[in-house]
């Protein structure tokens, strides 16, 4: 039964591999034609001749004896087409390698029995019995290879080409097959080694890599979470105590309230990531396997921008397209880079009147989010500290974009704002699976 080989290919392979492995298949068949073509071209030039002693030189099956005459090699237009074409389907060994193994037993057996010279006429043969095992057609190399055996040195007698069957043509025959394969096997054993030792080295980078995920996911949940539950604990308290503090105050408690919960929430799915070993889930999930707390999407800007309202920034939000056809790491990112957005202005622009204006087309979704002073600032609006083009946030921002193959700008405006916008395609590239 043939086993079905297992192809080995780099997983990170740099940039024009493909096209050198392309080369490789075509390279590796230029000496084997110049040995098979060239080769038996010039040997079936040296006629064969006997000796001062008797003896007929050349190998076996290329003495042509007829009643003690010896006749000279002679290569037709077949026959050399017979090369030729033996040759011309190796390139094509990888893909179909039961196939080009066939033509090249038919092109070589036909070649021996139109001519049978010396010579390396079956090179072509040899190469395509060789992948064919690397490939794991074992019992098709064996069948051919006993073809081969059976006909090529028995081709001068049968065809009366030669008086008798010469044993030494025949064992030649079998050590030629038998040294193929013998070689084949080594190189496969070799290989298989090879690719042992790669995916050993692959899972320990993947068990690394997983333990890494769980370490900074337990530092997470020690240092952060820890703080988000107790902002989020006594703000609750703080509320629940303070029946008599100003309504503006009560209103930032609970705005303190409801983000650190929200901020837990995505921190709890953050953690969920980082400790899934596969890092097949989005987001948590339950004991039955359904997601309990998906990763934030562009279905909570309208809630990111009712935060912004209850602490203060008038806030305009707009919408346009179908928000459902938008989805994966578009979807992520697309509001991680408004909430950014909106954050910042929260930050260093609270007394500034924000915009936040998303159109999703066809294949694109376009966001923009503009801040802008409500009046001079000669007119008492406190300065606030500018926000750098090169911060950790616009860099952040501009790498979810470039993530999803998108671009994203940000810089002044010309009335003292801010202005933030993207171009992200509708259908995301996730992050490809390293398994």
């Amino acid at each position: 039964m043939d086993r079905t080989p297992t192809v080995v290919e780099p997983a990170d392979a740099e940039p024009g591999w493909g096209r050198r492995r392309r080369f490789a298949r075509v390279g590796r068949v230029l000496p084997v034609a110049i040995l098979q073509i060239v080769g038996t071209l010039v040997a079936s030039r040296f006629a064969t001749s006997a000796g001062t002693d008797g003896s007929i030189g050349g190998p076996p099956w290329a003495r042509h004896a007829f009643g003690g005459a010896v006749d000279p090699v002679v290569v037709g237009p077949l026959a050399i087409a017979l090369l030729v074409a033996g040759v011309v389907v190796l390139p094509w060994r990888w893909r179909w390698p039961r196939a080009v193994l066939l033509v090249t037993l038919a092109t070589t057996i036909g070649y021996g029995l139109l001519v049978s010279p010396r010579g390396p006429f079956v090179a072509a043969l040899t190469m395509a019995m060789a992948n064919a095992w690397l490939r794991g057609h074992r019992w098709w190399v064996a069948v051919s290879g006993a073809v081969a055996i059976a006909v090529l040195p028995t081709a001068d007698a049968v065809l009366g080409r030669s008086s008798v069957l010469d044993l030494s043509a025949v064992l030649l025959c079998l050590a030629w097959v038998t040294v193929t394969i013998a070689v084949s096997e080594l190189v496969r054993v070799r290989l298989e080694r090879v690719a042992e030792r790669r995916r050993q080295r692959a899972e320990a980078d993947r068990r690394r890599a997983t333990d890494e995920r769980v370490r900074i996911a337990r530092e997470l949940h020690d240092s952060v979470a820890h703080s988000m539950s107790l902002i989020n604990l006594q703000a609750g308290v703080a509320l629940h105590l303070g029946a008599d503090l100003p309504e503006q105050t009560r209103d930032s408690l609970a705005n303190i309230r409801d983000s650190s919960r929200d901020a837990l929430v995505e921190l709890r799915t953050i953690l969920g990531v980082l400790r899934s070993v596969d890092g097949a889930h989005d987001g948590a999930t339950d004991g039955a396997g359904s997601e309990r707390a998906p990763t934030a999407g562009l279905d909570r800007v309208a809630d990111l921008v009712e935060r912004a309202r209850a602490a203060g920034v008038d806030v305009t939000l707009t919408l346009d397209g179908d928000r459902d056809g938008v989805h994966g790491v578009t979807d992520r990112n697309a509001f991680r880079i408004v909430q950014e957005s909106v954050t910042n202005v929260m930050k260093h622009a609270p007394g500034h009147r924000a915009t936040v204006a998303i159109s999703i087309g066809p294949d694109i979704v376009d966001l923009l989010v503009e801040d802008h002073p409500v009046q001079p600032q000669s007119a008492g609006i406190p300065s606030t500290e500018p926000l750098a083009s090169t911060g950790n946030g616009i860099i952040g921002m501009r790498e979810r974009a470039n993530a999803v193959d998108g671009t994203l700008s940000a810089g002044p405006t010309t009335d003292g704002g801010w202005r933030v916008a993207a171009r992200l395609p509708v259908v995301g590239t996730e992050p490809e699976d390293t398994r």
